[in-house]
């Protein structure tokens, strides 16, 4: 019973007492069924000192979190933690050190060859775009030259035809 008394008094404790079937048992074995009834004005002393008072805690106030906005010169990523070494999470029950340096150096080497592929892989679509923009500008340009004719032969003929109906 004096667990729950230590128990309310806790400040940082979060949840309710609840005081179990057993200890609520225990507590009222003062005196039997029986004999509450010879004296009640006796027995209403006597168990008041014996039982529990069970209350509730009081309502804690807690201070205010603040707001959530994180002002930009906040780092982004979290420091790393350097754990003991007989800490579990410091430990790995798969991997050894060498295995996971040899890990991480054959992600090191996979990551570099793909990003030279890439790098590869951009410079030839940057020749491709040259090209395919060298030969729009000469299409453009064989394209200016073909109105170009088609318009000087529209009025060649114009012409002709104006001069063979005058006669």
């Amino acid at each position: 019973m004096a667990s729950i008394s230590a128990d309310l008094d806790d400040p940082f404790r979060t949840s309710l007492a609840i005081p179990s079937i057993v200890e609520s048992a225990t507590v009222n074995t003062t005196s039997p069924p029986s004999s509450q009834s010879t004296s009640s004005a006796s027995t209403d002393t006597d168990e008041t000192p014996n039982r529990a008072k069970l209350s509730r805690p009081t309502i804690m106030s807690r201070k205010s979190s603040g707001t959530n906005v994180i002002p930009r010169e906040a780092p982004t990523e979290a420091p790393p933690q350097e754990f003991p070494p007989d800490d579990a999470r410091a430990m790995s029950p798969r991997r050894s050190s060498e295995e996971t340096d040899k890990m991480l150096v054959r992600a090191r080497l996979s990551i570099e060859r793909r990003a030279q592929d890439m790098q590869s892989g951009l410079e030839a679509i940057a020749n491709q775009i040259e090209t395919v923009s060298r030969n729009c500008e000469s299409l453009d340009r064989q394209n200016q030259a073909l109105q170009d004719a088609i318009g000087d032969m529209t009025r060649s003929l114009s012409r002709e035809s104006l001069n063979s109906k005058k006669k």
